[in-house]
C-alpha cells in the first residue's frame, strides 16, 4: 500500500467510514503479528501485541498528524508494545511465575532433539536485551537493513549494527554446544 493511499484511508476512517480502518487493519495486521511473534516469541502474546497496536491506532488515527506513514508508526508502535510486554514477562519472572509455555507433548527421538535446539534458541533469543533483541528480529526475520532499523528505535545506524553484532555473539556464545 503506498502512502498516498494510506492517506486516503486515514480522511475516510476521520468521516466516520470504519470500512477504512478495517482496510488498513487488513494490509498492516499480519506484519505487525509476524514481527511481534519475532520479539516476544509467544504467540498468544504476539496476538496481544497486535491487538494493543491496532486499538491503539484505532483511538489514535483521529488525531493523526501524517508526519510519518502510517506502517512506521505501527511498527514503532508495536515496539513499543512488546517492549511493554518483555518489561512486565521479565518482572512476571523475577517474582517467580512461570509464564506459561506452549510446547507440545513427547515425540519420536528426532523430534524431541529438534524440540530442544528451537527450545534453546527461542531461549537464546528471549535472553537478549530488549534492543539487540529488537533489532535481531528486524534484521533477520524482517529482513530490513540497518538503515531502516535505525529510526524505528531511535538510534543510529552504526547503533543498530552495534546492537545486532553484539546479538549475534551472544547467540553463538549461548548456542554454541548444538555448532561448536
Amino acid at each position: 500500500m503506498n502512502e498516498e493511499t494510506e492517506r486516503c484511508l486515514i480522511a475516510r476512517f476521520r468521516t466516520g467510514d470504519t470500512g477504512a480502518y478495517g482496510e488498513l487493519f487488513d494490509e498492516h495486521h499480519r506484519r505487525i503479528l509476524h514481527w511481534a511473534l519475532q520479539i516476544v516469541r509467544n504467540e498468544e502474546a504476539a496476538l496481544d501485541v497486535a491487538q494493543e497496536v491496532f486499538l491503539r491506532a484505532f483511538e489514535e488515527l483521529p488525531y493523526w498528524r501524517a508526519e510519518a506513514r502510517i506502517s512506521s508508526w505501527l511498527h514503532r508502535t508495536a515496539l513499543n508494545v512488546c517492549f511493554e510486554f518483555l518489561r512486565a514477562d521479565e518482572r512476571q519472572r523475577r517474582y517467580g511465575e512461570q509464564p506459561a509455555d506452549s510446547c507440545a507433548a513427547a515425540s519420536p527421538e528426532s523430534l524431541v532433539l529438534q524440540k530442544e535446539i528451537l527450545s534453546a534458541i527461542d531461549n537464546a533469543v528471549r535472553s537478549l536485551p530488549p534492543r539487540q533483541r529488537a533489532v535481531f528480529a528486524l534484521k533477520q526475520y524482517e529482513d530490513l537493513g540497518f538503515s531502516e532499523i535505525a529510526p524505528l528505535l531511535d538510534i543510529t545506524a552504526n547503533g543498530a549494527k552495534a546492537s545486532y553484532y553484539r546479538a549475534i555473539l551472544a547467540l553463538r556464545e549461548r548456542l554454541h554446544r548444538f555448532a561448536p
